[in-house]
């Protein structure tokens, strides 16, 4: 073996994280420590020498290498560039835990994700112990696997080319041809998104901007192109901060009185204000949210832990919904004019 092979073999396992012994690798390459130690040398200049030509924007794709940590005597490693470019095992447990909630993927298409992130687990066998019932019990709500299809739509949406597909709702089931603007993921499924935030959703089945991934069939690519314009694009960002659940709207200031911790409206809506602690204990909540069912459904969620104060239009939609939830049950609520002679 040549001494340039030697010192490739030691640089790339440096950039693959391990944490090198002097004396190991003078048994296994039969060196004595000064030519292990020129080695070294040569690897240190040139990392000094790549990092150096780096462009100074925080923007640039070129990741900074580091230098070498010698702070335990007889051992090296680039300590900085490890630590910013490979997940330990807790960062890895902790989207093994996402993935498992999320219950996004098919069971085969989960599998072959959770392998290739588990082949960078140093303790396998803790890591397995830990999620082996997740994983037991893991039922996706995809039938098939959506990857070949998101792989599609995305190239599809980054050459602005229209898509024909057939979409299952309720039963129905008809064609449709739309220009892919984003990929959306929220409560279970991914989305392929075709319009602005703030349009109407979900009213009328022909005008439909919003389509459950796994209910489209039969894509194809179109040799028709359509640009969008920047005011119209779709702020997935935007959206997830305003509702709770997938569903468009315009914007609103939704004020709540909440009867329960805060902390569970504020996380759910991270630009909420609390305004004041009223003298029932209950909290009065700013939320900037939208108008659309999401936000709808979810104040429903809520029961007798949420009274609406505005906007009024909001407060009769749940007035409706408890009254008609209600004649479920054949319970009528008479709205009469109090006693006030009692």
């Amino acid at each position: 073996m040549s001494s340039q092979e030697r010192i490739l073999i030691i640089f790339i396992r440096l950039l693959q994280g391990n944490k090198l012994s002097k004396i190991d690798l003078m048994e296994e390459f039969h060196k004595n420590g000064s030519t292990i130690q020129r080695d070294i040398a040569i690897i240190d200049e040139l990392l000094h020498k790549l990092n150096s030509s780096l462009p100074a924007s925080k923007f640039s794709p070129f990741k900074n290498l580091g230098e070498l940590d010698r702070s335990h005597r007889g051992y090296y490693q680039l300590t900085d560039f490890s630590q910013s470019s490979y997940m330990d095992d807790y960062e890895l447990f902790m989207i093994f835990k996402v993935l498992f909630a999320s219950r996004g993927f098919h069971e085969n298409e989960l599998k072959t994700i959770y392998y290739k992130l588990f082949a960078n687990v140093s303790n396998q066998y803790t890591m397995d112990r830990l999620l082996s019932n997740e994983r037991f019990y893991y039922e996706g709500v995809p039938k098939q696997d959506l990857y070949p299809t998101i792989k599609l739509l995305l190239n599809a949406m980054l050459n602005q080319q229209k898509v024909e597909f057939s979409y299952t709702k309720n039963g129905e089931t008809k064609i449709f041809k739309r220009v892919p603007m984003d990929i959306y993921f929220s409560d279970l499924y991914f989305f392929m998104i075709s319009a602005k935030h703030t349009t109407k959703d979900d009213t009328d089945f022909d005008a439909l901007n919003k389509f459950r991934i796994n209910n489209m069939t039969h894509i194809t690519i179109l040799n028709e192109h359509e640009s969008v314009e920047y005011a119209n694009r779709f702020q997935g960002g935007v959206l997830r901060n305003q509702t709770a659940l997938p569903f468009f709207g315009e914007p609103i200031t939704l004020v709540i009185d909440f009867f329960y911790e805060p902390a569970y409206v504020l996380d759910r809506f991270p630009n909420s204000v609390i305004k004041r602690v009223n003298s029932d204990g209950s909290h009065r909540i700013e939320i900037p949210a939208n108008n659309g069912y999401g936000v709808k459904m979810w104040l429903l969620e809520q029961g007798a832990h949420v009274k609406v104060i505005s906007p009024k239009y909001i407060q009769n939609y749940l007035i409706d919904n408890m009254k008609k939830t209600l004649s479920y049950y054949d319970i009528s609520i008479n709205e009469e004019k109090p006693n006030l002679s009692q």
